[in-house]
């Protein structure tokens, strides 16, 4: 069984990153034997979609998967065989980031049939989760109307694989060091105490979340290899 988490954020090692290795962890802790492996997307060079349609061109060589070759060819058809998958992004300008946006264009849009109903033609019908970290309050989150503008991701991941978990992080932290830059609209003070309380708590439900997708994969059981202690 393999596992991945797709993180859509430039920073490797910040609260997205840290949010999508909890999933994982959590994943490891049901199917120790499970492989899990995180995709960092900005270390990729590659472009969204270019419209050339070969993936819908019927028995042309391209159907039902990107003819477009460049950085991530081989990293799209690895993410097709996945157990399951994770995806992880930061919201910028109310929205994924641009990186991870190509990415799922190029991901999923070939195995969407336009047949009446949207049918895919996905090869795996994998257990999904979205996780999403923010620099707004959930009282902003629900005026700015995040749920609504985010549903587009989590309705073609259900249409092409299944209906994802979503976890919203908000007031999230962006700096180590607040006073090295021009950030004055933001107390430093709330925000470590935001990550002190509130962090550890959503990094609990990511990892729960990865537990919940393990179980629902029905991944087998552990070898005894697989197993601390036992032999």
């Amino acid at each position: 069984m393999k596992y991945y988490a797709v993180n859509g954020s430039p920073r490797k090692n910040f609260n997205t990153s840290a949010l999508l290795d909890c999933a994982l962890q959590g994943i490891k802790d049901i199917c120790p034997d499970a492989e899990v492996k995180r995709i960092d997307v900005y270390d990729y060079a590659y472009s969204g979609c270019i419209s050339c349609y070969a993936c819908k061109r019927v028995n042309g060589a391209s159907y039902g998967k990107c003819a477009k070759k460049d950085g991530i060819t081989e990293l799209l058809a690895e993410l097709s065989q996945a157990d399951g998958m994770i995806i992880g992004s930061p919201v910028y300008f109310h929205d994924i980031t641009g990186q991870l946006r190509c990415l799922l264009e190029r991901l999923m849009y070939p195995y969407l049939v336009y047949s009446k109903e949207y049918s895919s033609i996905a090869p795996k019908h994998m257990p999904t989760a979205l996780i999403y970290t923010m620099n707004a309050t959930e009282e902003k989150m629900e005026r700015m109307n995040y749920e609504v503008k985010l549903s587009a991701v989590a309705e073609y991941v259900e249409a092409v694989f299944s209906r994802p978990e979503v976890l919203y992080c908000c007031d999230t932290c962006q700096f180590h060091d607040y006073s090295l830059y021009r950030a004055d609209r933001f107390s430093e003070e709330e925000k470590k105490k935001r990550k002190r309380i509130q962090f550890p708590l959503d990094c609990k439900e990511a990892f729960e979340i990865g537990r919940r997708m393990a179980q629902a994969a029905k991944c087998p059981p552990p070898t005894a290899e697989g197993i601390p202690g036992r032999t």
